[in-house]
């Protein structure tokens, strides 16, 4: 029969053998389309928003930060949100039925690594002077962070 000791031994043991070491990366989250704050989630992030990055931890296997610029969800704006995949780099026109004019809508795709994801206020405001990356939108070049 075994022990108090050593059963508490061996419920520590299998307890501890069942954690995993969870990471979670962290991403600016926001809506352009957000009337409590209209004006903090732009294309660019300036010095002057108030925005910091937010866990994703509620995101199953969140790996990416995703900036969709453009028309969404029957606006025009930005919306920067976490995903657990990676919609690439591109950009598309679109024109909706009736409409004249058309619209630039693009998807930027950022890695754990890249300097989009920032922890710390100070990285931020280095970030948005410093970091340019050039992709091609339909033969146009467009340059973002």
């Amino acid at each position: 029969m075994m022990s108090l000791q050593e059963k508490v031994f061996l419920c520590l043991c299998v307890s501890f053998a069942t954690f995993r070491t969870v990471y979670s990366i962290n991403c600016y989250q926001c809506s352009g389309t957000d009337s409590n704050d209209p004006f903090q989630c732009n294309e660019f992030l300036e010095n002057d928003v108030d925005l910091l990055p937010v866990d994703c931890a509620t995101i199953h296997n969140a790996q990416y930060c995703i900036k969709h610029v453009g028309r969404y969800e029957g606006g025009i704006s930005t919306k920067r949100y976490c995903s657990s995949l990676d919609l690439g780099n591109y950009c598309n026109y679109v024109q909706q039925p009736g409409d004249k004019l058309e619209y630039r809508t693009c998807i930027f795709t950022y890695v754990l690594n890249s300097n989009f994801i920032i922890s710390t206020r100070k990285a931020r405001i280095m970030h948005s002077a410093s970091c340019m990356r050039t992709t091609v939108c339909k033969k146009r070049l467009i340059r973002h962070f």
